[in-house]
Formats: C-alpha cells, structure tokens, sequence
C-alpha cells in the first residue's frame, strides 16, 4: 500500500533510469525487512507480557536473577494418636482410729512418796496375731523402799492382757479386754499379794487428722493369793488424748481417776504428760512424767521411760494395744507407782500415745 502511493504522487513527466529503478526496488525490500523484524520484535515482547503464551524457558532462566533453593518439604506425620489420661493412683484405705502392732519394749517405772520408793523394769511384749487381736505379756524386775532401810528386790506381779477391737473406723474404735495380774512377786512390798481380774473398754474418737481422743472404763477385782492381804475392788475412769507431730513425734495428756471401793484411799488422781518420738522405722522412745495424788493430800511423783522395738512386718504400724500408762494408788507402803503391773489391777505399761 505505501509502496503504490509513492508511485501514484511521482510526476508523470519525470524519467526514470533503470539504475534508479533497482534503487527503489532494494529500498522498498530493505523498508519490508525492517517492518518485517519490527513486528517480529513486538510480537515476542507481547508473549512475554502475556501469560497465555509462555516464553522460552531458557531464555527466562537467563533473563530472571538466581533464587537459593528451598529445602525439601518434610513427610507428611501420621496424625498423633490422642493421649489417654493417666489413670489414677489407688487410694489408700484411711487407717482406723485403732489398730495392734507387734513389738518389744523395754520400759522402767519409778515413783516415789515421802515415805517410800518403788522401781520396775519391765520387759514388755505385744504380739499382734491380727489387726484386731492382740495379747500383752509384762514381766517386771521390781525393787523397793522405804525410809528405814528396808530394801527388798525381786520379780514382781507378772500382767497378761487379751485385747480384740469391735469397732475399727477412721473416726472410731471400740476395744474390749481384760487385765490378769499374777500374784508372781517374790517380796511382799513388789505385789499386791492377790491374783486380779480387770476387765476394760477403751474407745477412740479422731477428731482431726493428727489428733484422737480416747477413754477407758476399768474394773479391777482379786482371787485368792495371800489371805493375810486386803482384797481388791477398784474402778477406774480415764481420759486421754494422742496428738501427732511433725518429724515423729506426739504428745498424750492423760488423767485418771481411780476409786478404791475398800480401801482407806477412795480416790486418787493420776496426772501424766507423755512425750514421745520415732528415731527409726523401727525404733521410739517415750517419757512419762506424772503425778499422783490422793484424797488427804498425799502425793506420789511418777516417771517413766522407755525404748521400743516394732517388728520388720509392723514397723509402719504404730500400736494401740492400750491407752497411755496409768499408775496404781500411790501411798505408804503401797508396793503400786510409777506403772507397776500389779499394782490394784491397774495395767501397767503405756500404749503409748502416739501410736496407730
């Protein structure tokens, strides 16, 4: 098209020369060529801009600047099974507010009158056949007193004690037993000179975790023995508490009132403070300070202490066979104090006041 219109605006008169002719002709091829490369040009820069006609993926690799390369894509994780709660640890049943233990103890009783003295050791022994059954054995070594010299040493009046628990709760425990004292003794100032039978009852009340109070109902009677010896008839009441510490130890407040139904004292006070503490799995010790006092004033100073061995199988048991130690009537004469076994029916020796 443009190539006619310059031949139609060339003047008709004017010549033209063949060598003028050739000129124009590789003029008009070079004009096509340009026009020919100019498009080509414009056609590939659109197929770069448009995306429908993708370029050389040679030349773009050339062109685009380099890109560090991306590690590889982790594999796919199963999806983690959900976890299961653990499941709970078993509770532990709560302890009852009583159980027996077995074990040996090593004790000594001491009190002393204005008038007299009496000492005990006493070998001790509780054997637990059942967590509600036990039985109690008190073989005491006594030595005696008084103000004029009379010194007398020997076995004293041997204990035996049954106990079966009723009752075993967390919050409360009933006892049943019976005391039999022996006339054993080898001096007449170490017993009482008659054989006793002294049944009891013991209760327990926990009224909080640490700590429990108890009480205890005795009755004493005797049979046979020395005739030329006044017969025996006593009731006791007893009130207790058994409080727990931290690092093993407890404390035990403890009284007691005991009346004589024939003899000249018809009531007498036992005070008692024990103090206790666990050196070992295996091994406690406690004391025993106290005082005795009677209707007329009279007044006995008690002490006693003591070591105690709980056997392997029972040694995180701590044993109630009885309640804290109590005393017999204290007096002139009286071979009674500082726990002795056969001191009036009394049950010497301490359960002491910290034990389970």
């Amino acid at each position: 098209m443009q190539a006619h219109r310059v031949a139609q605006a060339r003047p008709a008169d004017r010549p033209v020369s063949p060598w003028g002719l050739q000129r124009r002709r590789v003029a008009s091829l070079g004009t096509v060529g340009l026009l020919v490369l100019s498009g080509a040009s414009t056609g590939a820069a659109a197929a770069r801009a448009d995306p429908a006609h993708p370029a050389d993926p040679m030349a773009l690799a050339g062109a685009q600047p380099a890109r560090p390369s991306l590690p590889p894509a982790p594999p796919a994780q199963p999806p983690a099974a959900p976890e299961r709660p653990a499941a709970a640890a078993p509770r532990t049943q709560p302890r009852a507010a009583a159980n027996f233990s077995t074990f040996l103890e090593l004790r000594n009783d001491y009190s002393q009158s204005k008038t007299s003295f009496f000492n005990a050791a006493v070998l001790r022994g509780d054997y637990a056949f059942t967590r509600t059954f036990s039985l109690r054995a008190d073989l005491p070594l006594a030595y005696a007193g008084d103000i004029e010299g009379q010194r007398d040493v020997g076995l004293g009046d041997v204990l035996i004690r049954p106990l079966v628990r009723v009752v075993g709760t967390p919050r409360f425990a009933l006892v049943l037993g019976t005391d039999l004292v022996l006339d054993s003794a080898t001096k007449r100032a170490l017993g009482s000179g008659k054989n006793q039978v002294a049944p009891l009852v013991q209760a327990y009340v926990r009224v909080a975790r640490p700590a429990r109070l108890g009480a205890q109902l005795q009755h004493s009677v005797s049979f046979g023995g020395d005739p030329g010896r006044n017969a025996i008839q006593k009731s006791t009441i007893r009130e207790f508490a058994i409080i727990e510490l931290p690092r093993g130890f407890w404390v035990s407040p403890d009284q007691a009132f005991s009346i004589d139904h024939r003899g000249a004292h018809r009531v007498v006070s036992t005070s008692v403070l024990e103090v206790g503490a666990e050196l070992s799995e295996r091994v406690q010790v406690y004391l025993d300070p106290g005082i005795q006092v009677d209707d007329r004033g009279a007044v006995d100073w008690l002490v006693t202490g003591a070591v105690r061995w709980a056997f392997p199988q029972r040694a995180r048991e701590r044993a109630v066979a009885a309640a804290p130690v109590q005393r017999a009537g204290a007096g002139a004469g009286q071979a009674a104090g500082a726990g002795q076994a056969a001191g009036a029916g009394q049950a010497a020796g301490a359960a002491q006041a910290a034990e389970e």
